[in-house]
């Protein structure tokens, strides 16, 4: 072997065999049988420097040692991941590929894999989201030692992007288009997951569900035992198939025992597992159809209305020890004001019926919004400054629901007649 020869072998870190890149120990297994000849030898050891400066200029400059040495390690790792992919780690389908090819076209070829991987989803979202620059996804990627990592990622993306492929084709049976989907950063599994769960309680659920339908689907399924999936709508290939099969097989270790624990109440049951599922907003409509289904001492005190104006007028007729009313009248909201001066103001009270009694996902915000309500109320309810409670009425009128008195109504359209 003439010293240009051992000078290219050198330059690639031929040593200890098995910390040896992929590159080396099949350029070595080469030399060894006889595949990689003085020739071959001579071209690598030329292309060599152009590769070197090529690499150090896209991710540096070809003007410092430190640099060059950086762009040789990424070389070679790009070197190797290629030769392992495209060879399944045969070390002489790897010699050939050094003899066929120029090691420039091997680097290209292991910077492309990385752009593929790069290309494919790191997240199994049906929404746009941030994917970065893919010069710093190759900067990261050819520095890697090994092709575990390459592949591991490879599978996890592969993955998501066969799961975001199911998810829309199923999205479809639902009526959903793509804009829906990405406007609400979907996950694909979520959508499955729904698709599924409105297959097994049956054939009514042929749309996309709310947070209502999603509570009537979980407690017509406490009432019977869940049962496998129906017929879904399209065909499926056996990889869709199996991937279906998967995800029923997770729903039924994790969501199964927490739906037929009739001991966990409707709204905490929806709490733990909303997020687990595609559900899309609900019209005022069916908030308190919702309400009411979840959670029946909030209705019956609510009545069916969800603003919060309504809200605030029954926490604070709970405050005062007064019976809870969603609207007063001027009469009676200026007796909450007296009572209030003389009793004093029980804000814990109305904290611990929400804690007790709202649907569990409104209970964090409720308690934030009236703790909120009751730092005003404190300034314009308790001061007797105002002693024809004319602030404390305004405040009342601008965030509960005070009704105005019938007889002052029909004075004014008796005015409105005259004019």
């Amino acid at each position: 072997m003439t010293n240009s020869h051992t000078e290219a072998m050198t330059a690639f870190q031929i040593a200890g065999y098995e910390n040896r890149p992929f590159f080396e120990k099949a350029l070595r297994h080469g030399v060894q049988m006889g595949l990689i000849d003085d020739a071959k030898l001579d071209a690598i050891a030329a292309d060599a420097p152009k590769g070197l400066v090529q690499i150090a200029t896209a991710f540096g400059s070809p003007y410092l040692r430190a640099e060059l040495e950086l762009a040789k390690d990424r070389m070679v790792q790009l070197i190797s991941l290629y030769l392992f992919e495209t060879s399944e780690g045969d070390l002489d389908t790897a010699a050939r590929q050094i003899r066929d090819n120029t090691i420039l076209a091997l680097s290209r070829g292991g910077s492309n894999l990385i752009k593929e991987l790069f290309a494919l989803p790191e997240y199994a979202i049906l929404g746009k989201f941030e994917q970065g620059r893919v010069e710093d996804f190759l900067e990261f990627w050819s520095r890697k030692k090994t092709v575990d990592d390459y592949r591991l990622a490879r599978t996890e993306r592969e993955q998501n992007q066969a799961k975001i492929r199911l998810a829309r084709k199923l999205g479809k049976t639902l009526g959903l288009t793509d804009a829906v989907t990405q406007e609400q950063h979907c996950e694909a599994d979520a959508l499955i997951r729904t698709v599924l769960l409105m297959s097994i309680a049956g054939p009514q659920h042929a749309v996309t569900i709310n947070l209502l339908g999603f509570a009537e689907i979980l407690s017509q399924l406490r009432k019977k035992t869940p049962t496998s999936p129906g017929t879904l709508a399209g065909e499926f290939s056996a990889d869709e198939l199996e991937l279906l099969r998967q995800v029923h097989s997770q729903m039924d270790s994790n969501d199964r025992p927490l739906i037929s624990d009739t001991a966990i109440p409707l709204d905490i049951l929806i709490g733990k597992l909303s997020a687990r599922y595609f559900i899309v907003e609900q019209d005022e409509h069916d908030v308190a159809r919702y309400d009411a289904l979840v959670s029946k001492e909030w209705s019956k005190y609510t009545r069916g209305k969800s603003d919060i104006d309504a809200i605030f007028t029954v926490l604070l007729c709970i405050a005062c020890a007064m019976p809870g009313k969603n609207s007063l009248t001027e009469t009676g909201a200026k007796n909450l004001i007296k009572k209030v001066r003389k009793d004093g103001f029980q804000p814990e009270l109305a904290s611990q019926f929400i804690q007790l009694h709202a649907p569990h996902e409104k209970q964090e915000s409720l308690l934030l919004d009236w703790d909120e309500f009751c730092e005003q109320a404190r300034l314009y309810l308790l001061d007797d400054w105002d002693h024809d409670l004319h602030l404390a009425m305004r405040f009342l009128h601008d965030n509960c629901y005070i009704e105005k008195a019938a007889k002052k109504t029909v004075k004014q359209k008796a005015g409105n007649g005259h004019s």
